[in-house]
């Protein structure tokens, strides 16, 4: 998962993973691509990044249903190469909504977003933080910039592969950030299915499939919230070798588990889909 995993009064929401890439293409099966991140072609790209949670709390038997929608366009630029790439997201623009029967409505937007993130990857996409921007209460909610930078690319096996091969990988996290612990792992089946074109345009599509585990921990308008979570995800992504990019990934998850809050009684059920979608703006 690429943010954080909570909720309260207010919403704290995880997405799961995004992507970008390395490799050549046009190679046939005499050269297959080579899965292991570069530097893209002109040093720059924007991407639209869009997240769905809908969830459902098990309060005692009474069921409340939240639904959080977040959408990004980053403009991002990498330096450096081989094993110290870096990138620097920049939100270009940030729409939040969180609905949630106890509270109503919250929204946030780039407004609340000060300054980029900034974090380098190696040539298998394993990041680390950087710098972080500085972010307005509710979205740190829905975002969590170190795990951002631990799982936006997803981990390549820094190789040449052809369709049909099949690796695993997983992608830890631990943070410490201003609203909250973050710390869990996602285990990640990946699958090079083979070549598809789109647009005209050839690219490598590979499927995957992750369980996550995570406990995030925060304090929200006084309130202490534990949040405990695990579950199993299905996606894709294309990548376009000529370009070094992933140019777009899908994911679907279910997680459940429980929360803790300090104002119940009891432990609360929860049950939630994600829905993640990221896809390179044309023209990059």
């Amino acid at each position: 998962m690429r943010a954080r995993v909570v909720l309260t009064a207010l919403v704290l929401v995880a997405p799961l993973t995004a992507c970008a890439g390395s490799g050549s293409g046009t190679a046939g099966p005499s050269a297959p691509p080579a899965l292991a991140y570069a530097m893209p072609p002109g040093g720059a790209v924007t991407y639209l990044q869009s997240d769905t949670v809908e969830m459902v709390i098990d309060m005692g038997g009474q069921l409340a249903n939240v639904t959080v929608e977040m959408g990004a366009t980053l403009d991002m630029t990498f330096a450096g190469g081989g094993d110290a790439l870096e990138v620097t997201a920049t939100f270009r623009e940030f729409e939040l909504s969180a609905t949630n029967p106890l509270a109503g409505t919250q929204r946030a937007d780039e407004s609340q977003i000060d300054g980029p993130l900034v974090f380098t990857i190696d040539r298998t996409g394993a990041g680390t933080l950087v710098s972080a921007p500085q972010l307005g209460e509710i979205v740190s909610t829905g975002l969590s910039p170190a795990s951002m930078a631990a799982g936006f690319f997803p981990r390549l096996p820094a190789r040449a592969v052809s369709a049909g091969e099949m690796w695993t990988d997983t992608v830890s996290i631990d943070a410490v950030e201003d609203y909250g612990t973050t710390r869990g792992r996602t285990v990640y089946d990946f699958h090079a299915v083979g070549d598809t074109v789109v647009d005209g345009r050839t690219y490598l599509k590979v499927a995957f499939t992750s369980f996550d585990e995570r406990v995030a921990q925060s304090q929200q308008m006084g309130t202490d919230i534990i949040q405990d979570v695990a579950g199993e995800g299905v996606g894709y992504y294309l990548w376009d070798a000529a370009r070094n990019l992933v140019v777009e990934q899908s994911i679907e998850g279910r997680l459940e588990g429980s929360m803790e809050v300090s104002m119940a009684p009891a432990p609360l059920g929860i049950d939630m889909v994600v829905v993640q979608h990221l896809k390179l703006v044309e023209g990059n």
